[in-house]
């Protein structure tokens, strides 16, 4: 009999014990839990994922800001970078824009695109909820790029083959990133035809 109660005296203590070891870890994994889906909460409000969009125009800052803050007179930027982009199914889009390069004393370059963007990665990020229809995914791209010299009256065709990254930032951010090849079909004076690099950034507002 002593040993039963010295037995029960032991155990109900330790498994009172084990017992609030266990809700502590329970309370834990949940405050986890809440603090990773707030995270992920915050991170789809940040990329719109849930807000549909079918049109975007955008409008580069970064390089325009650049082109503000360089001290060299020689130094070209893109002054003006406009696009115009639109759905016409959930995974394609056509897209065309405007882009005039300069130095501080002129218009060097003027550039006018077209082309068609794949989004490749947009149907699973829909369906695991990490994207709307909307402009926020992966791409492959093809577009037709030309480019006029004013003061040269010198021009460049090519063909380009894109691999990009373009997420929407809040309601009128963008972030878009492109690498890929351009086939000059057409090259200026000082160039010669053929398969260059390319590769661009931009960040700025869009509508």
């Amino acid at each position: 009999m002593k040993r039963l109660l010295l037995y029960i005296s032991i155990v109900i203590p330790c498994s009172g014990l084990l017992a609030q070891e266990v809700s502590i870890e329970s309370s834990t994994e949940e405050m986890d839990s809440t603090k990773f889906s707030g995270l992920i909460q915050s991170y789809e409000k940040l990329i719109m994922a849930e807000r549909e969009e079918l049109t975007l125009i955008k409008v580069d800052l970064l390089d325009p800001l650049l082109y503000i803050m360089s001290g060299i007179d020689t130094a070209k930027h893109n002054l003006i970078r406009v696009s115009f982009e639109q759905k016409f199914k959930p995974e394609w889009s056509w897209i065309v824009a405007f882009d005039g390069q300069a130095n501080k004393n002129e218009f060097t370059e003027l550039r006018y695109r077209g082309g068609i963007r794949y989004y490749f990665n947009i149907t699973k990020r829909m369906l695991k909820g990490k994207s709307a229809n909307n402009f926020s995914a992966n791409y492959l791209s093809t577009r037709v790029n030309y480019k006029h010299r004013p003061p040269d009256e010198d021009n460049q065709l090519s063909i380009d083959l894109l691999f990009g990254i373009q997420r929407r930032i809040w309601k009128y951010g963008y972030i878009d990133f492109d690498i890929g090849f351009e086939n000059l079909v057409t090259s200026f004076e000082d160039t010669t035809p053929g398969i260059d690099f390319t590769s661009s950034i931009q960040i700025g507002i869009a509508f």
